[in-house]
């Protein structure tokens, strides 16, 4: 099938989708953490790669959608709560149940909906920046390049326990993660169960298989490459089927 992001990204399709480990760390596609999505055009940076895209100074909308436009996925969330100068219980810090029922089920492991992800250091360490366009596992110390924010408690999707998420690897997993889903199992739902799903993910995969020693949490299906999740609609990102825009 053709790569994702042909429309955007040119006919080899996106950085992040292309089958290429782009940016040489052993890390293809989704489980390189500085994939932002399916649409994200830059494997190396938590820069999406795409002209203009979350760049609004003032207003923040679902930063994992492939757009920058807001109003098409009712989310509008105003940046000094990403960056932690406004309660979170402040009128411009919540969020409708439009954007939470959009953009939930498009947020990787560890993120909020917003761009600010809960990183793992090489020290073990955890710590929450803000995807900015020159961030990177790379620069993580580097606080201009990354900065630190505060994740919105209204709409994220929390880094599970045994689950994949930005900078911690299957060697990171606690000793008694194993079991993981398998990515053949009909009964596991699709990416959270939020509203708006294009399709049930659990059709993948080989039942017969051993399991991934990740999971995912909230139902979504674990996958160990895009063939594990249902072509049209779905994207493995960070071992987890999630919901991407067509």
């Amino acid at each position: 099938t053709d790569p994702i992001g042909t429309d955007l990204c040119g006919g080899a399709g996106c950085a992040c989708s292309n089958g290429i480990d782009d940016d040489g760390d052993g890390l293809v596609d989704g489980f390189d953490p500085e994939c932002t999505g399916p649409y994200d055009d830059d494997e190396g940076t938590f820069a999406t790669g795409i002209s203009g895209d979350n760049k609004d100074p003032k207003w923040q909308d679902c930063f994992f959608d492939g757009n920058s436009g807001a109003g098409d996925d009712g989310c509008r969330y105003h940046t000094d709560c990403l960056y932690g100068k406004l309660d979170q219980d402040h009128a411009s810090c919540q969020v409708t149940q439009a954007c939470v029922e959009f953009c939930r089920a498009r947020t990787p492991n560890g993120c909020d909906c917003f761009g600010c992800c809960s990183v793992r250091t090489d020290d073990g360490e955890t710590i929450d920046v803000y995807t900015a366009p020159d961030c990177s596992l790379d620069a993580i110390d580097d606080e201009e390049k990354c900065p630190r924010c505060t994740k919105s408690t209204l709409c994220d999707n929390p880094c599970g326990e045994c689950e994949l998420c930005p900078g911690k690897e299957v060697e990171d997993l606690p000793e008694h993660c194993g079991s993981g889903n398998d990515p053949g199992d009909p009964g596991a739902g699709g990416a959270g169960g939020q509203s708006g799903d294009p399709g049930d993910p659990g059709a993948g995969g080989d039942p017969g298989d051993t399991p991934p020693p990740y999971t995912c949490d909230n139902g979504a299906t674990v996958c160990t490459e895009q063939a594990d999740c249902p072509s049209g609609g779905w994207y493995c990102h960070l071992g987890c089927c999630i919901v991407i825009v067509e």
